[in-house]
């Protein structure tokens, strides 16, 4: 019997500066590409640019390698909202609340029911460890995304009907969606 997207052992790592040659590779990859980044993160010099002291622990943004059955399959990266308020403009950011950027980057793991889980057991695994003190989980994702907007969805995502700018694409917008947790760590 062959594992399927639910048997499979997923696990993150933070990212090192030996990821960005994939992680290059990823961001330059057509799925990837038509809703990541612009022209310039896709060269290798655009990648050491904006990643690398991210991979060095430096700065605000936190990215992280996500694996399955040990295979690095794409990325993660995390940061607190309250740092970025240019790209939540007009919103009430509840202090404490972070945003999530995900890309699965390897084709082979694309489109077979692998989002959804990755998403759920990053927020559950990294971020209820990493951040206990977060309310919410924002993403916003291209609303035209349709895929990774049903595995926000089925992580438990709520979609805000916001739509916001788009600092890198000034023509488009991304959609809010929220992930609010009962409990002591996510309310």
């Amino acid at each position: 019997m062959t594992a399927g997207p639910r048997d499979e052992q997923i696990s993150f790592r933070p990212m090192t500066r030996d990821d960005l040659p994939r992680l290059q590779e990823w961001i330059a990859a057509p799925h990837v590409a038509e809703w990541w980044g612009d022209d310039a993160s896709e060269t290798v010099e655009g990648v050491q640019a904006k990643y690398a002291e991210r991979a060095d622990g430096a700065g605000t943004v936190s990215p992280w390698v996500m694996e399955i059955e040990g295979r690095p399959v794409g990325f993660v990266q995390w940061y607190r909202v309250e740092g970025e308020r240019e790209w939540y403009p007009d919103l009430d950011i509840p202090p404490g609340t972070v945003a999530i950027d995900v890309a699965i980057g390897d084709p082979d793991y694309v489109g077979k029911g692998h989002g959804r889980r990755l998403v759920l057991e990053f927020v559950h695994h990294v971020l209820r460890t990493t951040v206990p003190d977060c309310p919410e989980v924002w993403i916003d994702p291209d609303p035209r995304n349709e895929r990774a907007i049903r595995a926000y969805r089925a992580a438990g995502f709520i979609d805000t009907g916001i739509d916001l700018p788009d600092l890198d694409h000034p023509n488009q917008v991304r959609r809010l969606m929220k992930l609010t947790w009962a409990g002591p760590t996510f309310r």
